[in-house]
């Protein structure tokens, strides 16, 4: 009976030792999946991220283009009126 404990207890502590090897290496395994994934979906949001900017970069451009047309018209408006009033001058 003294020798059965002793017995009993390194048989459980190898087939502990067993499992807890297996779930290492399944751990292992899984985290070896789930960074592939994760780094093809980074690659998917670079990817994406580059479409956004080059269809947005279009837009911010139109929206320089507008300021410089209200900047361009300001000026032309700004002429007109000193023209105006050196024609209005002259008149009087």
């Amino acid at each position: 009976m003294e020798e059965l404990l002793p017995t009993v207890l390194a048989v459980v502590a190898v087939i502990l030792t067993v499992i807890l090897s297996i779930v290492g290496v399944q751990v292992i395994l899984v985290l070896t999946e789930v960074k592939k994934t994760l780094t093809k979906i980074n690659a998917t949001l670079d990817e994406a991220e580059a479409k956004i900017n080059a269809i947005v970069s279009p837009l911010q451009n139109l929206g320089g283009l507008a300021g410089g047309l209200q900047t361009g018209i300001q000026v032309f408006e700004t002429f007109t009126n000193w023209l105006t009033s050196r024609k209005d001058g002259r008149k009087k």
